[in-house]
């Protein structure tokens, strides 16, 4: 495991209550090099919470511009909302990032965001071991004064990345956006997605390194999926639907993420549609770009031609309990799941309903019937909220047409389907038959 630095230490004795330790690692840190921003933020926000912001806030304030010059979006949020937090006018502030970053910017380039600067592994200076209380908090002062009286490396009008979501917004649409962020401070181990739940926020990650993980079996230690780092975006598919959350998400270490709920966003869709519209855009993007990794009917269809089958799909939100397809009706169309989860069942020789499997994410439903021409062998209803990319009879007609190797790999899934589907009632049969002889 490799060395944390001191910042990550100074975080991490911060948020466990130290808070002279914190500071002295911090200080440590900016006064061996200026160029390291965090540990100058991470100042800045000690100082302003224990009410010592004069300084603080004008390092804070300078801060925003920092992170701005350096591509960093999440972090230029943090000082701003840390410096109106000193007394700063932080709408200005996060209209000012949105000027650089919004879909209008002239700054705006194929460029990725300025690494941070490496951390330092050295101990803080001995002296300031016995340095506490209000000499400490002079200290840190004097610490944030020295970065404030630096010169930036950086030009003032360094081209900035396009960001997902953010960038498709002009300047207003993007300020109004950024304000309604609040920030979340995370310890260690912490659970900030939890698997099932209901999801009703979205969130940014500042700094810090995040995982998502997913439930196994029994007494089984979860399954890793991905690592979240400064700069990621998740939880979004909460905004726009009520489908349980896929994935749990831990933080590694102390971290911030920026997070805003879906109350917030839907009101201000209602003032300025744009926000709404783009939000919907970006979580229909990443829907695909998921279903892309999990779906072989998707994959079964070329990379050029994938586009123009995606615009034949519809998006439909389904409540627990609403049926996809009905058992004996005929098909009405093909649904991909997207997102929740769906259960399938039939009637056994009695008559009563029987549970044949459970279908997520990358899952598709109605094949059967599209594909073998004939009414429907069981019944599809949606266990939770769940949204479903949704491609009609006609549509489906003109898509095979266009790629005959969609319906190669659709008459697989639905002759595999229709297999297991006997075979389970078959069984199910059977056993009552043996109950019945015994």
């Amino acid at each position: 495991m490799a060395e944390r630095s001191p910042l990550d230490r100074a975080r991490e004795a911060r948020i466990e209550g130290r808070t002279d330790e914190a500071l002295r690692l911090a200080i440590g840190l900016l006064e061996a090099d200026a160029s390291q921003l965090g540990a100058a933020l991470f100042l800045a926000r000690v100082l302003i919470h224990e009410g010592h912001g004069m300084v603080a806030s004008d390092a804070a304030n300078r801060l925003v511009d920092a992170f701005v010059r350096r591509g960093d979006l999440p972090q230029a949020v943090v000082a701003a909302k840390t410096a109106g937090e000193g007394g700063e006018n932080a709408l200005g502030l996060l209209e000012t990032i949105a000027e650089v970053f919004g879909q209008d910017s002239a700054r705006l380039g194929d460029v990725a965001p300025a690494p941070p600067p490496l951390p330092s592994a050295d101990e803080p200076p001995a002296g300031l071991a016995k340095l506490k209380g209000e000499v400490l908090f002079a200290k840190a002062e004097a610490a944030l004064q020295g970065y404030l009286d630096g010169e930036d490396p950086v030009p003032a009008d360094a081209p900035v990345p396009k960001l997902p979501l953010f960038a498709g917004l002009d300047a207003d649409e993007l300020g109004e956006l950024l304000a309604a962020f609040a920030l979340r401070d995370l310890a260690g181990g912490e659970v900030l997605v939890t698997e099932g739940e209901e999801g009703t926020e979205a969130y940014v990650v500042a700094n810090g390194v995040l995982h998502v993980e997913r439930a196994t079996g029994e007494g089984e230690d979860p399954t890793f999926l991905a690592a979240l780092g400064p700069g990621a975006l998740f939880g979004e598919m909460a905004l726009v639907s009520d489908a349980p959350r896929a994935a749990s998400v831990v933080a590694d270490e102390v971290a911030t993420v920026l997070v805003v709920g879906r109350d917030d966003l839907e009101r201000l869709a209602k003032v300025t549609p744009a926000i709404g519209q783009q939000l919907a855009k970006f979580c229909r993007g990443r829907m695909i770009a998921n279903l892309l990794r999990h779906s072989s009917i998707l994959r079964s269809v070329s990379g050029p031609d994938r586009e123009a089958l995606f615009h034949r799909f519809e998006a439909r939100h389904l409540a627990a309990g609403e049926s996809l397809v009905e058992e004996g009706s005929e098909g009405q169309g093909l649904f991909l799941l997207a997102s929740g989860a769906v259960e399938v069942s039939g009637k056994d020789a009695e008559g009563d309903d029987l549970r044949i499997t459970e279908l997520g994410p990358g899952d598709v439903v109605g094949e059967i019937s599209l594909v073998l021409r004939r009414p429907a062998n069981a019944t599809v209803r949606a266990l939770t909220p769940t949204v479903a990319l949704f491609l009609g009879r006609d549509e489906f007609q003109d898509a095979i047409r266009e790629h005959p190797t969609l319906l190669g790999e659709l008459y697989e899934t639905a002759t595999q389907r229709d297999e297991e589907t006997r075979t389970v009632v078959a069984q199910e049969a059977m056993d009552v038959g043996d109950i019945v002889l015994l």
